[in-house]
């Protein structure tokens, strides 16, 4: 196979690792099963973790805390780049302990509190740091939509204008919530005459909406406006108290104008954002991605080493690294890495494949028939396309 026809296999096996089960949109009805035919679900395909996932909010639905918190970090050890992990575990000390929102919001967090408040708050930047395009499903896990006979006319309209939309972003209603933000914006800030009156939060959450509900310039327009109003704060030395910082805003536009297309501007702002981070490792690998889809190999290549060098226990990045080495023919150094990657978990699938079409290319039939079975062993069934190519190919080696 041609190195172009490898990185398209590579490209399909990224979306097949983050893809959701059993999908945004579906997992709030999809909870209220009953827990036992849930686990049976889970047990199902115990090579995938995302079904560990949705058995963790199960747990959680029914207010089984410990179960719920142990299914989280199990899955994010497993999966270390499942952005929506990182925002449950972030989420979930405030549904436990349903007044620590306010308590954090007054400063007044009991001491024994603290350590578990700043590990949340982590976890919530992991998680928009892993992928800014993070679903907020987990956001409406317990939510429970008002009804028009709940309220009186006027307290009902009340509800609509100003409430409403939280609703609609957390249950996956994104173009509703964007459109309800926007009705915020104009008609109690006045935004058309005095957009600087429009709050922070509703410039991000209504960015979030727009985004997710793929209005990519609506997005950008909000996002933008708000990194332009932190580096003001900045240059004036003010106290800043925000959600996510600047750079996180420059991450998420980049991130967004990669996803409109625009993929000049998303590699200056991506390598914008590491000049203020170096740490940010994903930044390396969306540059990577970006490089791989334009046939620029070589450059591909520096970003999945740099990422590596900066994150050595991840797996996935390991992988990455590997893979753009295969793809650009230096197969042993490629071979090195896989089995670094093993060292550390494994029961990571994507390697095994990957040692498997190595041993092909060194003329080892037997030690690839090897390693593709360890593939099928190991892959979850929803790679059921990079599965087909395995077993394909293990069924055409000689005998």
């Amino acid at each position: 196979m041609t190195p172009r026809a490898f990185s398209s296999v590579a490209l399909v096996l990224a979306g097949l690792c983050t893809a959701l089960t059993p999908g945004h949109g579906q997992q709030l009805t999809f909870l209220n099963r009953d827990l036992k035919q849930i686990e049976s679900w889970a047990r199902e395909d115990t090579n995938d973790f995302q079904r560990e996932y949705y058995l963790a909010l199960a747990h959680w639905k029914r207010r089984h805390w410990r179960e719920a918190d142990s299914l989280l970090r199990f899955t994010a050890r497993m999966e270390p780049r499942y952005p929506e992990v990182y925002l449950a575990l972030a989420e979930l000390p405030y549904a436990r302990r349903s007044k620590l929102g306010d308590e954090v919001a007054r400063g007044h967090v009991p001491k024994e509190l603290r350590p578990v408040v700043e590990e949340a708050w982590e976890f919530r930047k992991k998680a928009f740091r892993t992928s800014p395009m993070v679903s907020l499903e987990i956001m409406g896990i317990d939510i429970e939509e008002p009804r028009a006979a709940d309220y009186s006319l006027p307290t009902y309209q009340a509800y609509l204008r100003y409430f409403a939309w939280r609703y609609d972003l957390f249950l996956g209603r994104y173009r509703s919530a964007y459109q309800r933000l926007t009705s915020l914006a104009q008609t109690e800030f006045d935004e058309a005459t005095h957009p600087e009156r429009v709050p922070d939060f509703v410039l991000e959450y209504r960015g979030l909406a727009a985004a997710h509900s793929l209005q990519y310039d609506a997005a950008i327009a909000d996002f933008r406006t708000l990194l332009d109003r932190l580096a003001t704060l900045q240059q004036k030395d003010a106290i800043v108290h925000v959600a996510l910082n600047d750079n996180d805003y420059r991450f998420m536009l980049a991130t967004l104008y990669h996803l409109a297309g625009r993929t000049d501007t998303a590699i200056a702002l991506y390598q914008e954002s590491l000049e203020h981070d170096l740490g940010l490792v994903m930044a390396h690998t969306y540059l990577a991605n970006i490089y791989e889809q334009a046939g620029r190999q070589a450059d591909a290549l520096v970003e999945r080493q740099r990422a590596a060098d900066l994150n050595d226990d991840d797996p996935a990045t390991l992988f990455d690294l590997a893979a753009s080495l295969f793809n650009t023919g230096q197969v042993h150094e490629a071979v090195t890495e896989l089995y670094r990657a093993l060292a550390l978990n494994d029961r990571y699938a994507p390697p095994y494949y990957l040692l498997g079409r190595a041993a092909e290319a060194f003329g080892q039939p037997d030690q690839a028939g090897e390693q593709y079975r360890a593939f099928l062993a190991r892959a979850p069934l929803r790679m059921e396309i990079l599965r087909a190519d395995a077993q394909q190919r293990l069924d055409k080696l000689p005998k």
